[in-house]
């Protein structure tokens, strides 16, 4: 059977591009490798408080920024509830704990607003629709721990933007591009405090809700369908799954994780310079763990120089009992290690008891090989635009590949706007020849 287009990966970005092709009319396949949809964006019921729901991977929205995951919810009808509001804080910065809101303390504050200055002034250097490439900004992709030494600030605010660009960049300082930082202040409305800000709202019910309800507007979906090979060689895409079986069609929307790429055979061959990227991947490792607990104040906020860069509210279990989110990386960090676990938590919360933990490693997981993107020291002021670009008949969408909003559930809903109008434009000039080439 011939498709007008074939959709790779059931994420929100492919998702968005099937359900809008088929309701322009189009026959489509969307193909997806999981036994599920969603992509990273996967809630379901917690391993250790059966009855909640929990995020495993992108869970949080401001309707300013996010207009078309906010344009969704409200078609859908699906509720959110404010995040966490934090009220109580545990900050491991420097010798002892600064139990304040705002750690950084009056002496530091002469430096902290000139590093800020420094910062913002390098974030307007980024225009987010051109591609980081395209705008001689080399000088900025260097180490981010290096980029903050550079600012010259005082202790406590050294560590605290170095912990918040941990668990933001989901790479230790070292191996983290302050390019990306930057660009993340960028897409941000150029707010620093905007980038953390952002973390407003969360689906009351999982973002799996919203998951189904567009699941169920698009015709046709096969699950357990690993996608190896594209090939664009004939008047007509072929795309082959793991297995052998064989799918045809006008076009190819590729929307799943960047770092498995490298897994699919494209005939003819991406360009060079793209494929260097692709084959590499990008760096990300963050790891985000659920933390069960006993005896937890409710809206902990801590941030600081464990090797849980942030610990902080989740939700409540019980009177006594709550879900903290952690953030690390897998590079860093051994889930596993129930001792490490109760260590991390421990260095800000002496007081309470570790009941368990859940998680998923996205980075481990054969389907994603990554989190959000986060990419390596040099290779988005190289290649960065281009690798969302299509090629051929192929489009390339999802949160990796946005310009503007990279690593959120609307990154991923505005890259695949463009590429639906992109197939549909290349679709309205090509019908004829389409119907000619059904017909032999």
């Amino acid at each position: 059977m011939t498709y007008e287009t074939i959709v790779v990966g059931g994420g929100f970005s492919g998702l968005k591009a099937a359900r809008d092709l088929a309701r322009a009319g189009q026959h489509v396949l969307l193909l997806e490798g999981s036994e599920r949809l969603g992509g990273r964006a996967y809630s379901r019921e917690s391993k250790t408080a059966p009855g909640l729901q929990v995020e495993m991977g992108g869970a949080y929205l401001h309707r300013e920024h996010h207009p078309r995951l906010a344009a969704e919810l409200d078609h859908y009808g699906i509720t959110t509830q404010s995040a966490s509001e934090f009220t109580s804080f545990r900050h491991q910065l420097g010798p002892t704990a600064l139990d304040r809101a705002f750690p950084v303390p009056a002496s530091e504050a002469v430096a902290l607003e000139h590093a800020i200055y420094v910062m913002l002034r390098d974030a307007h250097r980024i225009d987010v629709s051109k591609g980081l490439e395209n705008q001689a900004l080399g000088d900025l992709d260097i180490p981010f721990s290096e980029y903050v030494d550079d600012l010259g600030l005082g202790p406590v605010s050294r560590q605290f933007l170095l912990s918040w660009g941990w668990n933001m960049l989901g790479q230790p300082a070292p191996d983290a591009s302050a390019l990306w930082a930057l660009q993340f202040v960028a897409a941000h409305h150029y707010s620093l405090l905007g980038v953390v800000l952002s973390l407003d709202e969360v689906f009351e019910n999982g973002s799996s809700g919203l998951v189904e309800a567009m699941r169920r507007d698009i015709p046709e979906v096969r699950l357990g369908a690993v996608v190896t090979g594209i090939d664009q060689s004939d008047d007509l895409v072929r795309v082959t799954v793991q297995g052998g079986e064989d799918f045809e069609s006008r076009f190819v929307i590729v929307a799943s994780p960047m770092n498995t790429w490298r897994r699919i055979s494209f005939t003819p061959e991406l360009p060079e310079k793209r494929r260097s990227v692709i084959e590499a991947g990008h760096g990300g490792k963050a790891l985000k763990m659920i933390i069960h607990v006993r005896g937890a104040a409710a809206g902990v906020e801590c941030v600081g120089d464990g090797v849980f860069p942030t610990l902080y509210d989740y939700c409540a279990v019980t009177d006594n009992e709550r879900l903290l989110v952690a953030f690390t990386d897998s590079g860093s960090f051994d889930p596993t290690d129930s001792q490490a676990i109760k260590a991390a938590v421990h260095h800000y919360l002496p007081e309470v008891e570790v009941v368990g933990v859940d998680y998923h490693d996205w980075l481990a997981d054969p389907l994603f090989e990554g989190p959000w993107v986060s990419p390596r020291i040099g290779q988005f002021s190289r290649v960065h635009k281009e690798l969302g670009e299509p090629a051929g008949r192929i489009h390339f969408v999802g949160s990796d590949v946005s310009l503007a909003f990279p690593g959120y559930i609307e990154g991923a809903l505005e890259t695949s706007d463009r590429a639906v109008e992109a197939v549909l434009r290349s679709s309205a000039t090509e019908s004829k020849t389409f119907t000619n080439a059904v017909a032999d």
